[in-house]
């Protein structure tokens, strides 16, 4: 499944004017989305973005940093869950979407994690199995 996710992360970051890399930092603090995979594939996805990458989406996205936390943390979520839902479908993998969840705890058990970069600001990607 993490080859749908960085992809889709590529897609994502592609579509605003920047490039995702792999990043060899753990990123363990940030704003933190849950989407929840159900189908072929059972898992919650949890993305945590530091607001040093929020910033910089929002400023690719709308020109400025004026954006609210929680709104703009489930749409990265959405569209990058969303669009490995898309690349999964099309090798026969079939799962639905929960709706975006903004969570404040950031214990969260996990079983695999993606570290990312976007223009070399770090997040992460969990997956853990249900």
């Amino acid at each position: 499944m993490e080859k749908f996710f960085i992809e889709a992360s590529k897609n994502f970051a592609k579509s605003i004017g920047a490039e995702i890399n792999h990043c060899n930092e753990e990123v363990n603090n940030g704003f933190i989305s849950e989407i929840d995979i159900r189908g072929d594939e059972n898992l919650n996805i949890f993305l945590i973005l530091p607001k040093d990458v929020l910033d910089s989406v929002s400023e690719l996205l709308f020109g400025d940093t004026d954006y609210d936390i929680e709104d703009l943390a489930k749409e990265i979520a959405n569209l990058i869950v969303g669009n490995a839902k898309v690349l999964a479908s099309e090798e026969n993998i079939h799962f639905d979407i929960t709706t975006p969840k903004f969570l404040t705890d950031i214990n969260i058990d996990y079983d695999k994690k993606l570290n990312l970069s976007i223009n070399d600001k770090c997040f992460s990607i969990l997956f853990k199995e249900v």
